[in-house]
């Protein structure tokens, strides 16, 4: 038996692709051998093999799993295989969010949204949220729906220790890490960002992540000059482990502020380093942190200011690590053991009526 691990781009560093890379590592500590594929991946990711050769690759002693978050032109020939079939549903942006600033991405997801009926061929479907997974009703049922993670427990974040010491900082820093596009609303942060300055708390805000929307950079630059605040924001982009690691370290929170995440590992990786977290509710974020960290979906900013200024009081820069914010993040982390994918991979055909 032999599992082969499939989606249309594996790339790391984006959450789909780690994860697909994570879930082939844990499959062979299980024994079990693995081949990914995609239609799109690193040139330097030598694991991962043209989409094209998992057609000619499948017993039907072996096991496919699809990781599905967007349109798959292939997603019909893929059920054709032979062999037992499980698909890993990331969540579909709601096109709405796209529209305006991304109208191809939003035409894809509108045609994923068309195709998720097809996912009803599958044995299994496992989703990385109960959020994502009600988005699943009217296609599949969603009661047979199993709930996993999208997070490895190997992944660099949540193998290292929060540090002991922190650099002080002149200031408060908050922190956003994830793609720079439209449904994530960094320009809420941004203004966020101008209303902390009315309750006298002066902090910095560090953006992380690929900017791929030239408008929506503009946008975003735009509004942070306007505002007063441009000199107080700092796109980072993408940035390596290590220098990720530190700004989670100095930060003294991190916002997530989207209006579509199907999990969202940077708020897991965040309270790992035993930070606070600031979730816009609404999404599968809120799953995945203390209640008390979540703001209702449709909150004004100015309450976002009046909470996060009083939460955070007036200490500059980062405080420690916060134990409590540890035990959460590992205890979600738990959920997605190399057990909890063993009773899938090997198991979950005799134990499918319990799911």
């Amino acid at each position: 038996m032999k599992l082969h691990v499939c989606a249309p781009d594996i790339f790391a560093g984006d959450a789909v692709g780690n994860h697909c890379l994570g879930l082939a590592r844990a499959a062979r500590r299980l024994g079990l051998a693995t081949a990914l594929y995609a239609q799109r991946y690193d040139v330097g990711t030598m694991e991962v093999r043209p989409l094209q050769e998992l057609f000619t690759s499948v017993t039907a002693d072996d096991i496919v799993l699809l990781s599905y978050s967007i349109f798959d032109p292939y997603l019909e020939q893929l059920l054709g295989l032979p062999g037992r079939k499980l698909c890993y549903f990331h969540g579909v942006t709601d096109p709405r969010l796209l529209r305006e600033l991304e109208p191809r991405t939003a035409q894809l997801c509108e045609e994923a949204l068309a195709q998720l009926p097809l996912l009803g061929g599958f044995d299994l479907v496992i989703a990385n949220s109960h959020n994502t997974a009600e988005s699943l009703a009217g296609a599949v049922e969603v009661t047979a729906v199993r709930i996993i993670p999208p997070v490895f427990a190997d992944m660099p974040a949540f193998r290292r220790e929060p540090a002991s010491s922190m650099r002080i900082l002149r200031e408060p820093n908050l922190l956003m890490v994830g793609r720079v596009v439209p449904h994530k609303r960094v320009e809420d942060a941004v203004e966020l960002l101008a209303l902390l300055q009315q309750h006298e708390f002066a902090a910095t805000l560090t953006i992380i992540g690929n900017a791929p929307n030239y408008d929506y950079m503009k946008l975003l630059i735009n509004r942070a000059r306007e505002l007063g605040v441009l000199d107080r924001v700092d796109f980072k982009g993408m940035l390596d482990d290590a220098d990720l690691f530190e700004c989670y370290d100095t930060a003294s929170a991190l916002l997530a502020m989207s209006r579509h995440e199907g999990f969202c590992v940077p708020v897991l990786e965040a309270m790992h380093a035993g930070k606070p977290v600031f979730v816009r509710g609404g999404t599968a974020a809120q799953e995945i942190c203390p209640a008390d960290c979540v703001f209702d979906a449709d909150a004004e900013l100015s309450v976002w200011a009046a909470a996060i200024a009083e939460r955070l009081g007036a200490t500059a820069g980062a405080a420690p690590a916060d134990d409590g914010y540890v035990a959460h993040a590992d205890s979600v982390i738990e959920r997605a053991s190399d057990t909890v994918w063993r009773e899938v991979l090997f198991g979950w055909s005799a134990q499918r009526t319990d799911v």
